[in-house]
């Protein structure tokens, strides 16, 4: 009988595939809902149906891991409206109506996607090595590619003038982290009482505190 080519533990078979987006993507619930320190790589692999020796092969440590996530979390975030080509059309349309649907848009996906803004906010409120590494692959470039359309917004009198970098912190909190809350926000409002309620009320208090319905 022919015996069978022996593997190292955690590798998967060659004609085997790695589901590496299914397990980024348990992996970002996890450290989300958890926190860095409280998510288990062990949670992660249950998760995801492979061992835990499997994630440290691909991946290497819990760290790289998160890290992973984060870089994953970039690619997503810039291939998905309201992100994508925005800098380029604000020579092509509208700059209010360009502005309006960003916002609408932003809403949108906080809400298909709540566990990111979740994720960010954990390492976010603390300076070490994940805040800086969240600041300079994640918030800092898609800040910086979108610079030029906030004072854009800006100069034609779209949104409010003030600090563009703050303006982007204060959305993105306050969006993404709200759209986590339907509980609290059922509670203290009748107009949130469902889900889709709750996003089209977000949609509306957004464009009330983040842009000028007219001209100044």
């Amino acid at each position: 009988m022919k015996s069978e080519t022996k593997r190292r533990p955690g590798r998967p078979p060659k004609k085997t595939e790695f589901g590496r987006e299914f397990l980024l993507s348990n992996a970002l619930t996890e450290f989300a809902k958890n926190g860095y320190e409280g998510t288990s790589l062990r949670t992660i692999a249950g998760l995801s149906h492979v061992d835990v020796a499997l994630i440290s092969h691909h991946f290497g440590s819990k760290l790289d891991l998160w890290k992973a996530v984060v870089d994953d979390l970039a690619v997503q975030i810039r291939a998905r409206a309201p992100f994508r080509d925005l800098v380029s059309l604000i020579d092509q349309e509208d700059i209010r109506s360009l502005m309006r649907r960003f916002l609408e848009d932003f809403v949108e996906f906080s809400f298909e996607h709540p566990y990111h803004g979740m994720f960010i906010t954990h390492d976010a409120v603390n300076q070490n090595e994940r805040s800086d590494y969240l600041m300079s692959k994640l918030l800092g470039p898609i800040f910086r590619e979108h610079k030029p359309f906030f004072e854009a917004g800006m100069q034609a009198g779209v949104i409010p003038k003030q600090e563009p970098g703050l303006f982007f912190l204060m959305l993105i909190n306050s969006v993404s982290l709200l759209a986590t809350m339907p509980h609290y926000a059922a509670s203290l409002s009748d107009q949130c009482a469902n889900a889709e309620a709750f996003k089209e009320e977000m949609k509306r208090s957004v464009l009330a505190n983040f842009y000028f319905h007219t001209p100044n």
